[in-house]
């Protein structure tokens, strides 16, 4: 394990018994977390403002036509490109995402290093327009969410793992587990919108990962072709609720956008899948 882990990785083995713990370390995946920019850091990108498109290039619509999408975020894969995560992102280039959360609609444009762009206004005011807020970036460690598909790949299902972590019993006295220490761990480690690039999206509802298996038609957790399309699936984007950029859609939701693998390798972004998820 990298730098990224440390400190996590050291909760983890100080509260769980050695070879819980080691298994639930392997999980770990290094997210580039994203947060306002303060004066000198580097931008990354931004949330909000006036999106810049390539020349020629209409603007996103929903999928009839009629109905113009929201900009949400441009990222600048080439500064992303210093932050450690575990996709495999451009190295270059930038990465466009419009959104039109009514129907769960979303148009993800990568524009190569060294295309013409020009700034574009909203085509009309259907469109949503959002707040600029420039974002810093850092790399820091993201975990499984207790309903995760890869739990099931390491604990063999999510009721052993359950039981094995997130039930384990840190006091006899108390009763106190490690399910409510990590809240407490979890509360005073993190700060601001959950915006990230890679790593385990935030489950408030259900993983992206189970949702596109379902989907697939591959059966439920614990089938091997259920896990195996889950495995193929990793975040590309999740944008918190923020006020600071207007961005509000309801029951403290995120846009969380998903891609597989391979399509991600071959820069092939037509077929990213947007999840809203509320409380």
């Amino acid at each position: 394990m990298t730098d990224w882990s440390g400190d996590v990785a050291e909760f983890v083995r100080e509260e769980l018994p050695s070879a819980t713990a080691e298994r639930l370390v392997g999980l770990l995946r290094p997210a580039i977390r994203l947060s306002a920019a303060e004066d000198g850091e580097i931008v990354v990108g931004r949330l909000g403002g006036v999106a810049k498109l390539p020349d020629g290039m209409a603007w996103p619509s929903r999928a009839n036509g009629a109905w113009p999408m929201s900009f949400v975020a441009e990222l600048d894969c080439g500064k992303l490109a210093g932050y450690e995560v575990d996709i495999a992102l451009p190295d270059t280039g930038t990465l466009l995402f419009f959104v039109a959360a009514e129907v769960e609609e979303s148009h993800v444009i990568y524009v190569p290093s060294g295309t013409a762009v020009a700034e574009r206004a909203a085509p009309d005011d259907r469109a949503h327009v959002y707040s600029e807020l420039p974002l810093a970036a850092s790399t820091e460690p993201s975990w499984p969410e207790r309903n995760h598909p890869a739990l099931v790949d390491v604990f063999g299902s999510l009721e052993a793992a359950e039981e094995a972590v997130w039930d384990h019993v840190l006091d006899e006295a108390t009763g106190e587990t490690f399910a409510q220490e990590l809240t407490m761990y979890e509360g005073a480690w993190e700060a601001g919108p959950p915006h990230q690039v890679g790593g385990y999206s935030d489950a408030l509802q259900s993983p992206v990962e189970a949702m596109v298996a379902h989907a697939a038609g591959t059966g439920s957790y614990g089938d091997p072709a259920f896990q195996e399309e889950a495995r193929q699936w990793v975040t590309l984007l999740q944008v918190a609720e923020d006020t600071r950029a207007g961005m509000v859609w309801g029951d403290g939701a995120y846009l969380i956008w998903s891609i597989r693998k391979d399509h991600l390798a071959a820069r092939d972004f037509a077929k990213v899948h947007v999840y809203i998820q509320g409380h």
